[in-house]
Parts: structure tokens; C-alpha cells; sequence
């Protein structure tokens, strides 16, 4: 189900030091702030389809709609809680044959629907297709077209993530490798695959243009609010990059941060910096067959499911960071982590709301299972098909005086106040317009 935002936002942002069962938030020892996540209600995707790899939501609020393994993009209608077609990039006369698929080898027949991303002005959503390549989807058709010349006739071999310039309708897009296709993407990283590209598609003249080459999986992309640069996540190396569009450095990249893990979506921020989703730790094979290539021939001939299976094993061990909040300069501030089997089920996509951005600031975080780390990872729970969990807010709001340990809140009457208690016996309220807490009452009979 959709958590209910308001209720979530405080019951995360005001927990101190006493933590609930599900998720706790708390300070790490470098000072970042910790969402921890245990437990998680799941919204499950009809059709027998897995995999939401991004989301996206319409200019008023629409959605949220995600692309699944069988190549549709799925639209959610909150009021009937259910999911309903929005479009597909197959032709018409394979629908049929296509829907429910989970299976990688369909996947150049039905397509794959990865980054998502709405124009505000015309209402058209871009499809980043991992085998269609770039398209677009009119408000009024259900069937997506394909954008831009391809090279020899034929669609970009592995778009992955899109982004839009809202002034001037231009569309920036990755591809992640010449070389392999999506269903093979673990090759990617294994051999070290340095063929991936960073685009520019221009609506004006239907061109597309080359901005940057030689990347080793580009993923996620993200514009600057002032529109000065681009974030690029590259996810062999584990960074992101900026690619700069306007100031005298335009046209160069430069890394941005060195992540401890495989970077996937970035989304703003409203509070700044950006938020990054995280795949999986750097494990060990990616880094042993970067250094011996006798090891990475052997990984690359291994069916990729069995690949997928001992890296999923290895990254359960330790804490599992699948978000990290970044500031435009490079410095992590916030991080989420999973525990228990929830390690071994999820891939992460990131999405922020404006249109719900109050008095907290919003971070719309969706963890959706992926089409083959799902059946790689987790052997047995196929009756778990897809699933996307919407958080729309998450802040730490201090709590003054020292005091820890909100266990529950309260809203008034007219829902605009929220009050909890703390370790030291009060009873505080939260001011809104001048973000802070007042003490609202205690039951000690101390005069402290």
C-alpha cells in the first residue's frame, strides 16, 4: 500500500533515540542521518509482471507510473488501488504474448521500459526503452513512438536513464553499453565495459547527439535547478559525475563523489543535493575481476542468474545502504538501510513530489523489485511479483533539550499540529511557521 506521507514524516523525522520495530532513524558515527528500514508493506503489480525500474508522476500529481519486465508502462490509481495500462512500446499484434512476461530473452520483442519522465508543458512522457531506445507516449495514445535517427536504422542498444530540460523541451539520455544488451548487464560490470554514452535528443530537428563516451555504465541523470549541469550516475566505478552544460567548464565532465556502492536513480532534493539509489555494495567479485582477468573470463562464461545469485548472497552480509542524500558539493549526509531478508529483495528508485513539499521537505523514495534480481536473489518467493512502496517525506527535526526517543504522535483537530512525547516525561508540540517545538504538558510531579 501507499503509506499514508503525513503520518510517515513525523513518525520518521521526530524518533530520536527509541526506535520502532519497522524503521528507526538515528545519527551514524560520521554524523549522517540513518533511516533504518525493516519491514515494508508492498504494493503488488498485476499481470504476473516484476521489476518497476523507475517512476514517474504527471504534472498534477498523477501516478505514480512505472515501466515492468513485460514492456508496459503502468499507471496507479490511488482511489480504486489499482494499476491500469498506460503503454507499451511492443507492437499491438505481440500485447498479448508479452504480458505477464518475466523472461529476459522476450525482452527485445516486448521491450523495457526503464527511465521515465514527463514533460510539465506538454504532457508527454519520455520512455528510456533498454531496447526501443528513446521514446515518447502522446497524452492521447497508448502506444509509444520511437525518437531521434538511429544509428543504421536500428533503436540505441541499452537506453537506461532521461531527463528533460523543461524550458527549452531538449531530452538528455543515457545508454548504458554499446556492447551488451540489458538482459546481460552484469557483463557490464564484470568486464569492465567502458561503452556507454551520455545523450542529447533535440525535439526541434528529431537529431541526436553525442555529449560524452567511453562510460562504464552510465544510469540515473539528473538536471541542476539552476540548469548548469547534469548528474550522471556511473555505476562500474560507483560514481557520479557532473557534465557541465553552461559556465566556462561547459562540455567537461568531472566527478562529483565516489559512492560505496553501485549508484542506480538520482532525484532532487527540495532540501538540496540530490537523492541517489544504490543497487548493492561494491562486492568483491566486481572488484576481483577488475584485478585478475582469468577470474572475470571465468564470471563472464557462468549463466547470469547464477552470477546474480552469489553477488545478491555477498552484499547480505553487513548493513545494506540502498539510498544515500548528496549535497552538491559531494558530501553524504543521509542514508537508508535495509535489514533482514528485505537485503536480498530489493532494488531502489527514487522520486520526489513536489506538489506535496509543505512545511517538511519531501523525498519520495520507491523500492520496487527488479524483474531478475528479484528471481535471481530470491529463490522461492515468486509469489512476490512486483511491488513499489511510495515514502513521500522523510526530515530529521531535532528534538531540543537533549531529549530522545519519540514513541508515538498525535494530531490535532484540524491536523495541522502534531505532538509526541520524549524520554524525559513531556508531552511538545511542533510550531510549523516557526519550526520548532513548544512544551505542551508532563505528568511528573517534579518540579524540574
Amino acid at each position: 500500500m501507499i503509506i499514508n506521507a503525513r503520518l510517515l514524516v513525523i513518525a520518521v523525522a521526530v524518533t530520536a533515540a527509541f526506535l520502532s520495530s519497522s524503521s528507526s532513524l538515528r545519527r551514524g558515527d560520521d554524523g549522517r542521518a540513518v533511516l533504518e528500514i525493516r519491514d515494508l508493506e508492498l504494493i503488488p503489480v498485476d499481470g504476473g509482471a516484476a521489476g518497476p525500474e523507475s517512476v514517474a508522476f504527471g504534472a498534477g500529481g498523477e501516478g505514480p507510473y512505472a515501466g515492468v519486465s513485460d514492456g508496459r508502462v503502468i499507471r496507479w490509481l490511488p482511489e480504486e488501488r489499482r494499476w491500469v495500462d498506460h503503454s507499451s512500446a511492443a507492437a499491438p499484434e505481440l500485447l498479448d504474448g508479452c504480458r505477464g512476461s518475466q523472461d529476459p530473452m522476450k525482452e527485445h520483442n516486448c521491450g523495457r521500459p526503464l527511465g521515465l519522465k514527463f514533460n510539465n508543458k506538454t504532457g508527454e512522457l519520455y520512455v528510456a526503452d533498454a531496447y526501443f531506445g528513446l521514446r515518447v507516449v502522446s497524452p492521447e495514445d497508448n502506444v509509444s513512438r520511437p525518437l531521434g535517427r538511429q544509428h543504421a536504422g536500428s533503436p540505441f542498444s541499452f537506453a537506461n536513464g532521461v531527463e528533460i530540460d523543461h524550458e527549452t523541451g531538449v531530452v538528455y539520455f543515457t545508454e548504458t553499453s554499446t556492447r551488451f544488451p540489458r538482459r546481460e548487464f552484469l557483463n557490464i560490470v564484470v568486464s569492465g565495459d567502458a561503452t556507454g554514452r551520455l545523450l542529447k535528443y533535440d525535439p526541434s530537428n528529431n537529431e541526436v547527439e553525442v555529449l560524452v563516451d567511453g562510460l562504464a555504465f552510465p544510469n540515473g541523470i539528473l538536471m541542476s535547478e539552476d540548469r548548469s549541469h547534469l548528474l550522471v550516475a556511473e555505476t562500474t566505478t560507483g560514481k557520479i559525475h557532473k557534465y557541465w552544460l553552461k559556465t566556462p567548464k561547459a562540455s567537461t565532465l568531472e566527478e562529483l563523489v565516489q559512492l560505496p556502492g553501485f549508484p542506480d536513480n538520482i532525484k532532487a532534493s527540495p532540501r538540496g543535493g540530490f537523492w541517489v539509489g544504490l543497487h548493492g555494495k561494491r562486492g568483491k567479485i566486481a572488484e576481483w575481476s577488475t584485478t585478475y582477468p582469468w577470474l572475470r573470463r571465468l564470471v563472464m562464461k557462468l549463466p547470469p542468474r547464477r552470477v546474480q545469485r552469489i553477488m545478491a548472497f555477498l552484499s547480505r552480509f553487513g548493513r545494506h545502504v540502498i539510498a544515500l542524500r548528496v549535497t552538491g558539493e559531494g558530501e553524504i549526509t543521509e542514508e537508508i538501510i535495509v535489514h533482514g531478508l528485505l537485503q536480498g529483495y530489493y532494488d531502489i528508485i527514487l522520486h520526489e513530489e513536489d506538489m506535496y513539499v509543505r512545511e517538511l521537505a519531501s523525498l519520495a523514495l520507491v523500492i520496487a523489485i527488479g524483474a531478475a534480481f528479484l528471481a535471481s536473489s530470491s529463490p522461492g518467493r515468486s509469489d512476490v511479483r512486483a511491488a513499489v512502496v511510495v515514502i513521500r517525506y522523510v526530515e530529521l527535526i531535532p528534538v531540543d533539550g537533549g531529549a530522545a526517543g519519540p514513541e508515538s504522535v498525535a494530531f490535532g483537530t484540524g491536523g495541522k499540529r502534531s505532538y509526541t512525547g520524549v524520554s524525559d516525561g513531556r508531552v511538545i508540540r511542533w510550531l510549523p511557521k516557526e519550526r520548532r517545538w513548544a512544551e505542551h504538558s508532563s505528568a511528573s510531579m517534579l518540579e524540574l
